[in-house]
């Protein structure tokens, strides 16, 4: 779980905190999750949450942006009181917490499990089904 707060940007709809449920967040064009005025067309900013720090990591492409206000060039781990600009557009990540992504397959044998615990009456078509699936 990541939360940006945007505290400049050109399109006010923008500005405020922007909360995404996933560790890993893109800013900019063409992929970004989020894409404010002001930022360079084309280039992807990412930030990306670890169990132990964050991470920001700029498009290849992407001459430099600000960390705290000095010049940075190359992907660094950032606290959450710093702050970042890229381009027109300044925000902080306010808050972060790495979350474990369950494959699709993982998510449907857990709930699975909890269906069998629970002697769901639904147990009985899924096992009709089964042998028909396969």
């Amino acid at each position: 779980m990541i939360e940006i707060d945007i505290t400049k940007c050109a399109d006010p709809e923008f500005k405020g905190s922007w909360r995404f449920h996933k560790n890993q967040v893109y800013l900019g064009y063409p992929q970004g999750d989020i894409s404010p005025e002001g930022l360079p067309t084309s280039f992807a900013f990412m930030v990306e949450v670890f169990p132990d720090f964050i991470q920001v990591q700029p498009h290849p492409k992407l001459e430099f942006w600000l960390l705290n206000g000095k010049r940075a060039t190359k992907p660094r781990k950032v606290k959450h009181s710093d702050i970042l600009q890229i381009g027109d557009v300044e925000f902080k990540i306010v808050e972060s917490k790495f979350e474990e992504i369950l494959s699709k397959k993982q998510v449907l044998d857990k709930k699975l499990k909890a269906l069998v615990a629970s002697e769901a009456p639904i147990i009985n078509v899924i096992q009709l089904l089964n042998p028909k699936t396969k």
